[in-house]
């Protein structure tokens, strides 16, 4: 993601035309009732599957009037329903995620991939690009070992403690590097979680400089991971594909030594699959 953010791919933007520009919220193109839906549906969570009004309106800064409106409309629209006077997300939100996964062909471009690798170490294999300081997994071939972490498709986890994370910011524009690190102190998860942008800036520079990331006991104990980037056609990273296990199967070095080459392997085999349908690169460059 080196350059996305600096100008503007061509290939995204229709012919003889420049990409349009990026809203800010008060332009007079910028959708206000659209943003606060979608923030709506946003803001529930695991541990918010429910909410009020009040609480809706709570967890969006939004007015309770609005957030009304926004609730009623994504009622009507079958994407909210009501228990008495809580609100529930229903299965329907799942069709804006579906359009993604369908559009972007993701089970042809990077899952082979994946399931290849995964069988061949009994490891977790993840694909992920970078949200702000999250990563996003966009797929996943998971294992059979009981983690606190389970990831899937559409899961989020913090940059600063995964080996996704680190391999994506390492790769990141100044800009985007200096908005994560601005926010330390960051969540301890464990004891060996980087917590301090020092830390985290130093993890980084050593990504760059090995051209893989690893990560070991600092989202949860036991459990390590490696990663590398993904390139598009001009050679921006746009994603990262890691392995994860436990330090009871393998060592840092172990994953250096076999599941490095692999999913270097992997990732040169996604890139090509990205060059014959670059949807995917674009649908990542457009972000940033």
């Amino acid at each position: 993601m080196t350059s996305a953010a600096d100008s503007p791919d061509p290939a995204t933007a229709p012919a003889g035309q420049d990409a349009p520009p990026k809203l800010e919220e008060g332009h007079r193109d910028y959708v206000a009732a659209l943003a606060r839906g979608l923030a709506v549906i946003q803001a529930f969570t695991d541990a918010m599957p429910e909410m009020t009004l009040s609480e809706v309106a709570q967890a969006t800064g939004m007015t309770p009037a609005s957030a009304r409106r926004a609730l009623l409309t994504l009622q009507a629209l079958g994407y909210i329903g009501a228990n008495g006077r809580r609100f529930v997300l229903l299965p329907k939100v799942l069709s804006l995620g579906a359009a993604f996964l369908s559009s972007m062909n993701l089970r042809d471009i990077v899952q082979p991939f994946l399931q290849e690798v995964a069988e061949r170490f009994r490891d977790s294999v993840s694909f992920a690009v970078l949200d702000g300081d999250s990563v996003v997994y966009l797929a996943h071939v998971p294992s059979q070992r009981r983690i606190a972490f389970r990831a899937s498709v559409g899961y989020r986890l913090p940059v600063h403690c995964t080996s996704l994370g680190l391999a994506l910011l390492a790769h990141a524009t100044k800009p985007q590097q200096k908005k994560v690190l601005d926010r330390a102190p960051f969540q301890k998860f464990t004891p060996m979680t980087l917590s301090d942008a020092d830390s985290l800036r130093a993890a980084l520079a050593r990504t760059l400089e090995q051209g893989y990331a690893i990560q070991n006991g600092q989202l949860e104990l036991g459990v390590l991971s490696i990663a590398v980037p993904v390139r598009d056609p001009q050679r921006r990273v746009i994603a990262a594909i890691n392995c994860s296990t436990e330090t009871e199967r393998a060592s840092p070095e172990e994953l250096v030594a076999t599941r490095l080459p692999a999913l270097r392997e992997a990732a040169a085999a996604i890139e090509d699959a990205i060059r014959r349908a670059p949807a995917l690169a674009h649908s990542i460059t457009a972000a940033y």
